[in-house]
């Protein structure tokens, strides 16, 4: 068994009983990876995974006992524009 600490950031934290806010401590077999803490939060899709504050990709990387967590939602940006106003610079 391994133990990895889990913080969700934003509205994720409602995931968890409002005690807990937005932290809790997951016990996991020894082969667990992300996807494995994801599953075990109901937390499906469009979700930002760092592990001891290294984002990570890859869903099916394993942890360690120990790691730290950081689940949150990506960060939404567009595209910048410049728009013309008709005034002179």
């Amino acid at each position: 068994m391994i133990h990895v600490q889990v913080r969700l950031h934003g509205a994720l934290r409602d995931k968890l009983p409002p005690q807990h806010k937005g932290q809790t401590v997951l016990d996991l077999p020894e082969d667990a990876d992300v996807s494995a803490v994801l599953n075990q939060l109901s937390l499906r899709r469009h979700i930002q995974v760092a592990i001891n504050e290294e984002i990570v990709d890859d869903l099916e990387t394993v942890l360690s006992d120990g790691d730290k967590l950081d689940i949150f939602r990506p960060a939404a940006g567009g595209q910048y524009q410049a728009q013309t106003t008709g005034l002179p610079d």
